[in-house]
């Protein structure tokens, strides 16, 4: 399976979310999926990257020529498809994808599972969503969930487009079951 991960690339993020992102990442690579993401070499995506590849997994990135020439892009993944704008990163990672795991991350992570969810929500795709909880991080959002469905925003069919787990191992299990 090709699953396309969404998740931070500061440098400023320690435990217990590195360590959450490498069981991650190792797990990918040991049941033999491939690793679609942001191309980076730092934060969250950097350690998922790292222990994909550690594990014999593929790995792609989807990165901003901008980014290449920071040099901020994973040196050693297989491949790279350098892109020039935002929108053609995100469309790059949903086109390669059978499936998305959202781990912790800033805006850039929000703003690629907001378009996930708004796609499906607009049957654009039936794909599944595993949100990798760690250390309660996407509580409030999924709290904000309830409250579009409470209020009348949303219907309870949203809370169908994605899973939710705190264990590394049980998102791919998630993910595998959809």
């Amino acid at each position: 399976m090709r699953v396309a991960v969404f998740c931070g690339s500061s440098r400023r993020v320690g435990e217990p979310y590195t360590g959450a992102a490498r069981r991650f990442g190792a797990e990918l690579g040991a049941r033999g999926h491939a690793l679609i993401y942001g191309g980076g070499g730092t934060g969250l995506m950097g350690v998922v990257a790292d222990a994909a590849l550690e594990q014999g997994a593929r790995v792609q990135g989807v990165i901003l020529d901008a980014f290449i020439r920071k040099g901020v892009h994973h040196p050693r993944i297989q491949e790279l498809h350098p892109v020039g704008d935002m929108r053609a990163r995100k469309a790059g990672l949903d086109e390669r994808a059978e499936g998305f795991v959202a781990l912790p991350g800033g805006l850039g992570t929000l703003e690629e599972l907001a378009e996930i969810l708004s796609f499906r929500k607009l049957d654009l795709h039936r794909r599944t969503l595993v949100f990798l909880n760690t250390a309660g991080f996407f509580d409030p959002l999924l709290a904000w969930f309830d409250r579009a469905v409470e209020a009348g925003f949303d219907d309870d069919a949203v809370r169908g487009y994605f899973g939710v787990t705190a264990d590394p191992i049980e998102a791919l299990d998630l993910l595998e079951r959809a």
